[in-house]
């Protein structure tokens, strides 16, 4: 099965993503990394009305995600912004 954080298809187990109320898979790497997909992790920060208004759980889980995928906070915070 395909890897809902990083896309690679590998054996995956399926969680609920904290905070969220969804489900998705997650290979072995992305679930120890604490990443999670990317698109619910920035809809659901834009629906928090962005990074600094997020509970500090949220942000660790925010900042494990762009670590682990490689993304920058600058391209998170423009995906944010332009998420309506």
């Amino acid at each position: 099965m395909i890897c809902q954080v990083c896309g690679e298809d590998r054996e995956v187990v399926v969680c609920t993503v904290p905070g969220v109320p969804y489900s998705a898979s997650y290979c072995q790497e992305c679930f120890d990394a604490n990443a999670h997909p990317y698109y619910l992790v920035v809809s659901n920060t834009w629906a928090a009305g962005g990074y600094h208004k997020c509970a500090g759980w949220w942000q660790d889980l925010v900042c494990d995600t762009l670590e682990h995928l490689n993304i920058s906070f600058q391209k998170f915070n423009k995906d944010v912004d332009e998420y309506d």
